[in-house]
């Protein structure tokens, strides 16, 4: 799978914005919403509500541009000239309509107008085209109630196979830093990523190949059963503690993203250098075996409840 296949465009359409009588706010703010939430911005448009023009600028980001997730912002209420999602259905080859059915629920809980929403969503080729209110609060409220669900969504539209073969993935259960070398980790609420830094004030930061270090729960699982005291999240030296993924078995050059940040595998296990506690206390050390390292290709951020998505293996 591409390192870059979340890419996203913004559409807003607008008689007004079109004109220059009405600044466009919805648009910039669903860009920083995606921004945040790890996606590209490559390109954005603003439109008259005229369904023709609205079908020609989905089919070219579908088509020619190759965009995995398309949001449109505006047209879709009850005036004569709300037509985008005529103009969306009008190109969409697969409806998904469990998108504008999770919107509109939560928009129900803001306000009953919420059930006068005509947005829909749909998929042409390996794009997911996806309709929004047009004013700031309601496209960023309905966004934020599907924007995960959406990214898994589009893993699985550019994994060239069937909801079956879903990109493998782990949820994080903590993020950890050590303000020294050679000590335990401590949780922490979240951590930043960064290109040639690894993690900011994580002892192991730096210009080199092991930036952020990550452990399976299912691997400390293995020590724990033969001791009598708890294992707690940093305690093998982990920065990201993970379930649900055999993280040994990437190979190294693995592309995968942890959180919001782009990160490639360097490394699997390491020579362990000093007796750790835990090494005296249980007998054994779990990190150099099945403990895996990476570096930072793209900033970001992640925090527990997040995960690491497996994006491109070698």
């Amino acid at each position: 799978m591409s390192e870059s296949i979340f890419t996203a465009a913004v559409i807003t359409i607008s008689d007004k914005g079109f004109a220059g009588q009405r600044e466009d706010t919805s648009g910039p703010a669903l860009c920083d919403m995606l921004r945040e939430a790890g996606w590209q911005i490559v390109h954005t448009a603003l439109l008259p509500d005229d369904q023709a023009m609205i079908q020609k600028e989905l089919i070219a980001c579908a088509d020619e541009k190759d965009i995995s997730l398309v949001l449109t912002t505006g047209g879709t209420g009850f005036s004569p000239r709300d037509v985008t999602p005529e103009a969306t259905l009008a190109v969409v080859q697969r409806l998904a309509p469990g998108i504008p059915e999770a919107m509109r629920a939560e928009s129900m809980k803001i306000t009953p107008h919420g059930c006068l929403s005509r947005e829909t969503a749909g998929i042409r080729g390996g794009t997911l085209i996806i309709n929004l209110p047009g004013s700031k609060k309601a496209s960023t409220e309905n966004f934020s109630a599907v924007i995960k669900p959406v990214r898994h969504g589009v893993e699985m539209l550019r994994s060239q196979g069937s909801a079956d073969c879903a990109p493998k993935a782990a949820r994080i259960l903590a993020v950890n830093i050590s303000e020294r070398k050679g000590t335990q980790k401590h949780p922490v609420d979240s951590i930043e990523l960064r290109v040639g830094v690894g993690i900011p004030g994580d002892a192991h930061a730096g210009d080199w190949h092991r930036q952020i270090s990550l452990l399976g729960r299912e691997s400390v699982q293995k020590v724990q059963q033969h001791i009598d005291f708890e294992l707690k999240p940093g305690d093998f030296a982990e920065n990201v503690l993970t379930e649900g993924l055999t993280l040994y078995e990437l190979p190294v050059g693995t592309k995968i993203r942890i959180g919001t940040a782009l990160c490639e595998v360097t490394q699997i296990g390491k020579e362990c250098h000093f007796n750790c506690a835990i090494r005296e206390k249980a007998g054994d050390c779990v990190m150099p075996r099945e403990g895996i390292f990476a570096r930072v290709l793209q900033d970001g951020c992640a925090k527990a409840g997040d995960w690491v998505t497996v994006i491109e293996s070698k």
